[in-house]
């Protein structure tokens, strides 16, 4: 075992890539295990530890539960070396390690409020096994103030050990993105904030093994945590500006992507591009993190929450376009076939975590239309267990549709074709397009009533 503070930053990077530092990842989830990969790859000893046996019981067999570029390759490397270790005990990793890295889910309840309840559970069994001379780097996204209230309260409560003193303690989020999460974790900054320079140099030595990008130190734990959340709300606020002026653009008769492509030309104006919502693990939940420190200091954040709510309203908003579309076609959205195509949240990758394309499927069928779903990215029987009807093929799928709805960006609809979509489908045609890839004109020419997310020349 190495006393980690007490070691030279040169030493902790050359005991790495010796393979003399043992590090326990604490969730192997769409960051945790890349990072746990990584991390033997820079040749440490690696323990990753998940609460789903199933999950560790799969890397066990060197496959992956995730589909992530390039990790089915690391996993097989690095289990089949026994660089990498899996196991469901956080206890008896933290035992046996000289750095714990904490890279739990944190999530939203029903309410939307923060529910830190997986940290504090790891936390726990953590505090069991860790020893004097250890060091602790917390990645999870949380509010600011997280680490402290809760990390460390728990882990000096339950192991006796004092943060800073006993075991070094920093806070470095992760700034990847489902679909290139180890592209990303290799080449972007570090933001790092630790309770005192050791930890903060210490850290920093041991997340330079696994990225060429800058390391950029923090004041202190609370800074950190602050610049995760700002950064990724930067970009749902400006989200839901752009949805914002979509919405009005669709009433005042104008086409939001030639005005934001003009306005773009402005060194200074960098618009968004509108469309169903904004899905995923991170600009759906982070807001909420800080809205609820904010109020808990009694602090109101307008823009965050307005921003927000704009983007959860959209879903609803692309129903109305449906609803109006439908209306022009004279028929109703009750049972009408609607085709929705894309339930991934974002365009190129195979996640729907807060996809507000769910959200539409679900509007729809409470509006009493026959839903049919489509995505590339998806066999015919996953939809199927989401519940949702599927066909294999784009053909298939828009065949007879009286409405079809593009939500996804995915690279294969990008080639689809108004005029054969057109002909594919039934009678008076309806294309709802939420990710401006048909021509307007071009589909009402082929007979198709289109509307688009602020595509206002063809709402009316």
């Amino acid at each position: 075992m190495i006393d980690i503070l007490r070691s030279a930053p040169e030493d902790l990077r050359r005991s790495i890539t010796k393979g003399n530092i043992t590090m326990s990842v604490i969730g192997l989830g769409w960051m945790g295990l890349p990072t746990a990969c990584l991390l033997a790859e820079a040749g440490a000893k690696v323990i990753g530890v998940d609460t789903n046996a199933r999950v560790v019981q799969k890397l066990s067999e060197e496959n992956t539960h995730l589909e992530e570029p390039g990790l089915e390759r690391l996993v097989k490397r690095h289990m089949r070396t026994g660089r990498l270790k899996t196991t469901t005990s956080a206890e008896e990793a933290a035992s046996q390690s000289d750095v714990i890295i904490i890279v739990v889910p944190t999530l939203i309840d029903q309410s939307k409020r923060p529910d830190y309840s997986a940290v504090e559970n790891a936390c726990k069994e953590i505090s069991k096994g860790i020893r004097k001379g250890s060091l602790v780097i917390f990645e999870s996204t949380s509010g600011p103030g997280v680490t402290e209230r809760i990390v460390t309260a728990i882990l000096e409560k339950r192991s006796g050990l004092k943060a800073g003193e006993d075991f070094g303690l920093a806070y470095s989020p992760i700034r990847a993105m489902a679909g290139r999460t180890l592209t990303d974790l290799e080449t972007y900054n570090r933001v790092v904030g630790a309770i005192n320079k050791k930890s903060l140099e210490a850290t920093c030595a041991i997340l330079s093994t696994t990225t060429k990008g800058e390391l950029i130190r923090v004041r202190d734990i609370k800074t950190a945590e602050a610049v995760k959340l700002f950064e990724a709300i930067y970009r749902d606020v400006n989200i839901g500006l752009a949805n914002e002026f979509a919405t009005f653009c669709e009433t005042a008769g104008i086409d939001y992507v030639e005005s934001m492509a003009a306005a773009n030309t402005q060194p200074y104006s960098h618009l968004h591009v509108p469309g169903v919502g904004v899905g995923g693990h991170c600009l759906a939940v982070y807001p909420h993190m800080l809205l609820d420190e904010a109020r808990s200091q009694d602090v109101k954040l307008r823009i965050v929450k307005t921003s927000r709510s704009t983007n959860e309203e959209m879903p609803k908003h692309v129903m109305s376009l449906v609803a109006s579309g439908l209306r022009s076609s004279r028929k109703s959205v009750r049972r009408s076939k609607v085709t929705v195509l894309g339930i991934s949240y974002r365009p190129n990758v195979k996640e729907i975590r807060f996809s507000p394309s769910l959200e539409l499927i679900s509007l729809l069928r409470r509006r009493g239309a026959r839903v049919t779903v489509h995505d590339p990215k998806f066999s015919c029987d996953e939809i199927s267990r989401l519940g949702h009807d599927a066909e294999p093929t784009l053909k298939k799928a828009v065949e007879k549709a009286d409405c079809v709805i593009i939500a996804v960006a995915h690279d294969e609809f990008r080639r689809i074709d108004a005029r054969e979509l057109v002909a594919l489908m039934g009678r008076s045609p309806v294309i709802v397009d939420c990710t401006h890839l048909i021509d307007p004109a071009q589909a009402e020419r082929c007979g198709a009533v289109y509307r688009g997310v602020g595509r206002g020349l063809w709402t009316k």
